[in-house]
């Protein structure tokens, strides 16, 4: 009596392979019950096989049973193991071969192949023991959807949209229909919109649709014989009746204006769009911005009294009723002072002024910048040797020498600059110069504060106690030994330099 164990085993083109044992006196098989495969994909049946160490196997065969006369076998593969020559039966002859000890390998798998086959072994003590196993060819289905693939509806129409899964084995083991890639059972929510569209129902309704129903719908189904989804699409298209979206508002124009009305209108079949002022048709002009939109525009060049009134957009499609809707003008004479466009002229010319002016300020600024830096330039020699102490070295700076005792009468400083030159020139004395060494800060009025470079003119005072000078049009006392007595070799380039100082500061002392 037969007896055995069921473990799972997975092979190429198999989904799920059940193995027995089954053995008696001498001989032992081991096969599945049940093996799946992919049409079209190669499958191999395992078996394997003990005897007893008396017996000797000469004998393996397979053959399939007929599956409209069961007791007919149909032999696929013959295999002498004694001699190791194995032989390919009929219709199998090409498709079949024999793997490891006892497998069957067939190759190019079709409908027809479905069934059971049965593996025999026989001894040389003419045992002989089988075993048969269940061939199951996978179909994935074709999906068909309809009624077309393009479904033209209207509006307000209640529809279905059908699904049939054929040619398929086993069934599939689920259905669902989306819009786009959502789910429609995410949609139900909305209500009974939707019903069927499941594997119970594989037919889908949709109640009272409208435009926003359009899109593409697809079928999906679920196989074992396909790790992906299966499915069809189709694109419902709905028919809706024109209707005006957009249209320009009442305005008022004057006379000799240009104006331009607009008006937009959406629908499918993509509406017509008329004008018309007192059941006159106007000329218009129209574009498409997208397959359910129209624009249309209508100008009116030059405005007269005869313009104003009522100026109605139509647009019409084969679907419904006409939409229309108006827009009302009305015209006057422009202004006596200034209308909208002379005031638009006027701003665009002082705005346009204004930046000229602008413009102009730049490029004398910037010519001036040249011409400055030009003179800098030229006068760049005596401006360097009235900085240049000839005396000055790179060691450390000098120490501010202490402030000499200041005379008890001082000579006054409120006297003209122009006079003490005069009694100068009239004792026959040349002007004196000095240039200053160290910063000083003046501490009463009657001083002149000196900063490091300046050339100051001297008046009275010799070096060794406070003189009387005259710098950036001021007269006053400073310390002789905060300044250096210039020879006449460098009077000029100090006396240079200061006059360029003076006009870069916008003053003019000497």
């Amino acid at each position: 009596m037969a007896s055995g164990h069921v473990f799972l085993a997975l092979s190429v083109g198999i989904s799920a392979v059940f193995q027995v044992t089954i053995a008696q006196d001498g001989i032992r098989l081991t096969l599945p019950t049940k093996v799946n495969a992919i049409v079209g994909a190669d499958v191999v049946l395992p078996a394997t096989y003990t005897t007893n160490q008396m017996a000797t196997v000469t004998l393996v065969q397979w053959s399939k049973i007929d599956p409209r006369d069961p007791t007919k076998r149909n032999r696929a593969l013959s295999y002498n193991p004694a001699k190791g020559i194995w032989k390919a039966i009929d219709s199998y002859s090409g498709r079949v071969e024999l793997e490891d000890q006892a497998s069957l390998r067939l190759e190019r798998t079709s409908a027809r192949d479905a069934g059971k086959f049965v593996l025999e072994v026989m001894t040389d003590d003419l045992q002989t023991m089988e075993g048969s196993v269940e061939l199951v060819i996978l179909v994935p289905p074709k999906v068909v959807v309809g009624p077309s693939k393009m479904y033209v509806v209207t509006r307000s129409k209640t529809v279905t949209l059908s699904c049939s899964v054929m040619d398929g084995y086993p069934n599939i083991t689920s259905l669902m229909w989306k819009r786009g890639n959502v789910p429609i059972d995410t949609l139900r929510l909305n209500g009974p919109k939707y019903s069927g569209g499941n594997l119970e129902t594989p037919s889908l309704t949709i109640r009272y649709v409208d435009r926003m129903d359009a899109g593409i719908y697809a079928c999906v189904v679920r196989h074992p014989a396909s790790t992906k989804e299966l499915k069809a699409n189709l694109t419902l298209r709905v028919l809706y009746p024109a209707s005006v979206t957009r249209m320009t508002e009442s305005f008022t124009a004057y006379y000799g204006e240009h104006v331009t009305l607009q008006c937009i209108a959406e629908g499918i079949p993509i509406p017509n769009i008329t004008w018309a002022k007192d059941g006159v048709q106007l000329k218009s002009r129209s574009s498409t911005l997208a397959r359910n939109l129209r624009q249309s525009t209508l100008t009116i060049g030059d405005v007269r009294s005869n313009n104003s009134g009522s100026y109605k957009c139509t647009a019409v499609n084969s679907i419904g009723a006409p939409d229309t809707k108006a827009s009302f003008i009305t015209t006057q004479p422009p202004y006596k002072g200034f209308n909208m466009r002379t005031i638009a002229i006027v701003v665009g010319v002082t705005v346009g002024l204004l930046w000229l002016g602008l413009c102009c300020f730049l490029v004398v600024c910037y010519m001036r910048r040249r011409q400055h830096q030009a003179e800098k330039t030229k006068f760049a020699f005596y401006y360097n040797m009235g900085r240049r102490d000839p005396s000055d070295t790179d060691g450390p700076p000098k120490e501010v020498p202490k402030l000499p005792e200041k005379p008890r009468n001082p000579t006054p400083v409120n006297t003209g600059i122009r006079t003490m030159r005069k009694s100068k020139k009239g004792q026959g004395k040349q002007r004196r110069y000095a240039r200053v060494l160290y910063p000083y800060l003046a501490i009463e009025e009657n001083e002149l504060q000196l900063e490091i470079g300046d050339v100051i003119e001297v008046l009275e005072g010799e070096d060794g106690g406070w003189c009387l000078g005259y710098l950036r049009g001021r007269i006053g006392l400073f310390p002789s030994n905060y300044v250096m007595f210039l020879s006449g070799n460098d009077v000029r380039p100090a006396v240079a330099r200061q006059v360029i100082e003076v006009e870069e500061s916008g003053k003019r002392s000497i």
